[in-house]
């Protein structure tokens, strides 16, 4: 009786493992320049509202158009409240699916700065929310995907002229990034044996470059930004239920023009 149930018990444990569906992990390099321009357009109302119009251009690969619409609210001179829309279309995914060229996104930021003679030092906190707008599989996205977005800045006027030194760094974070399925995927055994998978370090943005203050109301900047972005994709098989994790990392060399105006 002891000798079949101990059969069973092995029989059970080798069909749980059969079961258990096989994790691959696979890695994928790419670089490349690209351009982004941007126009800005900023209406001072009353109460310290702001109302900004922005749209954004950016070049192949990219081949993306973001249109935005934010409010802004500046309660004291040290802080800046800002929650903005933006509609993004991307020119590389074909006109035939709303689904894949159209997205949306959405970012509330809190920014603290302060004034010290020639410098202009501020630190940037809030959080960005990009939605799909097909059906997705939620075992490895998001309806809406939150991110952490944390920047610091410093702008240093140059005296006597109209020209500022530009400097930034920011730092993307998941926030939702899908995991639960995979970790409950893992083996027991092997080279994934007690590994697990969480949030993310997705995008770092140093930045630096010139600005050109034209007159009160217009303003021209230009910049260069290393943007290093590391994805973690997962694909589940619809036959075997087999997972592949990829991960993705890509680095560009932004040239960032950017013209405002406002008043």
């Amino acid at each position: 009786m002891k000798k079949s149930i101990s059969l069973l018990a092995g029989l059970l444990a080798v069909g749980s493992a059969c079961a258990q569906p096989a994790i691959q992990k696979t890695e994928s390099h790419s670089q490349g320049p690209e351009l982004h321009l941007f126009a800005t357009f900023t209406k001072s109302m009353k109460h310290n509202l702001a109302l900004t119009l922005e749209e954004e251009i950016r070049s192949a690969p990219s081949h993306r158009a973001h249109t935005t619409i934010a409010l802004g609210y500046t309660p004291i001179q040290y802080l800046n409240i800002y929650a903005g829309y933006t509609l993004k279309l991307y020119g590389n995914q074909g006109w035939t699916d709303p689904n894949k060229y159209l997205q949306h996104r959405a970012n509330i930021l809190l920014t603290g700065q302060i004034k010290l003679g020639q410098w202009n030092l501020s630190l940037r906190e809030g959080v960005m929310l990009d939605g799909r707008t097909g059906q997705v599989d939620k075992r490895i996205k998001n309806q809406v995907d939150f991110t952490l977005r944390s920047r610091l800045q410093a702008v240093y006027a140059i005296p006597e002229t109209p020209l500022s030194i530009v400097g930034k760094f920011e730092i993307l974070n998941t926030l939702n990034a899908p995991v639960d399925y995979v970790n409950e995927a893992l083996p027991l055994q092997g080279e994934l044996k007690g590994a697990s998978y969480g949030q993310y370090i997705s995008e770092l943005r140093p930045e630096a470059g010139m600005q050109w203050k034209i007159n009160k109301h217009n303003s021209l900047t230009l910049t260069y930004r290393y943007n290093y972005l590391y994805d973690r994709g997962i694909s589940i098989d619809d036959i075997t239920e087999n997972i592949t994790i990829t991960n993705k990392y890509t680095t560009k060399h932004l040239i960032l023009l950017a013209y405002k105006f406002g008043w």
